[in-house]
This record gives C-alpha cells, sequence and structure tokens, in this order.
C-alpha cells in the first residue's frame, strides 16, 4: 500500500515538473512583456492647480506586467494574455473616491511600434483610505510577426497615457529626477 502512494506521490511531483519546464521553455518563445519606465507613473492634479505634490489627487503605479502567450509551430504569430496590477496612493485620506486613469499596451519591435491599444483602469479608493490597487487583465494581445523574426524578437510595453503635463512632471521626480 506504501509503494502505491509513493510511486503515486513521485508521479505527481514528475508531471508537476515535467510541466514547470515546458511553461518556461514556452515563455522564453514569447514577446517579452514589461512596463515603460517613462510612463510608469501617473500623477493627477486637482483641476486647474500647479503641478506640485500638494495639489495631487493621486499618483498611480504600475506595479507588475506579466502574462503568457500561445504561438504557433513556425513561430510567425503570437497571442499573449498580460495582466497588469497598479497601485495608487493619495496624499489625503478622504471619502471613497473613484478615478479613471488611461493606459495603453503596445507591441514593438526594436524601435517600432506594431500595434497599440488603449485602455483604461479604475483605481477606487476607500473612505478614509490613502492606498489603493486595481488590476486589469487583457486576455488578447495577438502579434502577427513580419516572416524574418519570431515571437520573442517583440515586446509588450505596458504604459500610462501621459499628458504633457504629467510627464514634465514625472521628469523632475524620483528616478527621472534630472
Amino acid at each position: 500500500m506504501k509503494t502505491t502512494q509513493l510511486r503515486l506521490t513521485l508521479i505527481v511531483i514528475l508531471a508537476l515538473t515535467a510541466a514547470s519546464c515546458t511553461s518556461q521553455r514556452k515563455l522564453m518563445f514569447c514577446p517579452s512583456m514589461t512596463s515603460v519606465l517613462d510612463a510608469v507613473v501617473a500623477t493627477q492634479f486637482k483641476e486647474g492647480a500647479a503641478a506640485v505634490p500638494a495639489n495631487a489627487l493621486y499618483t498611480a503605479k504600475i506595479a507588475d506586467v506579466s502574462g503568457d502567450c500561445s504561438f504557433d509551430k513556425q513561430g510567425k504569430t503570437s497571442d499573449s494574455s498580460v495582466d497588469v496590477s497598479f497601485t495608487a496612493t493619495r496624499p489625503v485620506a478622504g471619502d471613497a473616491a473613484q478615478y479613471t486613469v488611461p493606459y495603453f499596451i503596445a507591441v514593438t519591435q526594436s524601435n517600432r511600434i506594431i500595434t497599440r491599444q488603449a485602455r483604461s483602469v479604475t483605481i477606487a479608493f476607500a473612505a478614509g483610505e490613502t492606498t489603493a490597487a486595481a488590476e486589469d487583465h487583457v486576455s488578447s494581445v495577438a502579434l502577427v510577426t513580419d516572416g524574418t523574426n519570431r515571437p520573442y524578437d517583440y515586446q509588450i510595453l505596458v504604459g500610462f497615457q501621459l499628458t504633457k503635463e504629467q510627464y514634465d512632471y514625472n521628469k523632475t521626480t524620483g528616478i527621472f529626477q534630472q
């Protein structure tokens, strides 16, 4: 009896290990997925107010970009699912508030934009809270390669759709500070 249980346990472990290896190998052939450094943060300011920290309604950040893909055996097409995690802070706790924040997902190859999709995420602060989190799942980002490149030669980039004011503000803060 114990021998049967031991064999069954070993078979399950080996199957899980093989599946894990297949997933890791599969991801090596997928387009890479990441956020755009210049557009990873979006600060929204009060209407008509100067772009200074005291006038911020909230600051949203892209916390993580991950996903999976499937591709044809010839390596000419792929279809990726992308999961994007967001965090947000506001300077003062207050009433419950919801904000719609525009962002984009682009497929690029070298310095060329192949496709670009405008999206938005809703950030919801609970009453009395200064932090919030949100996630968005994009079920399909299709890619048809140029025939000479493979899906792994492309990138899926995620970033906030910034106004010029927001972009200029980003250049004066944190890692962007010049």
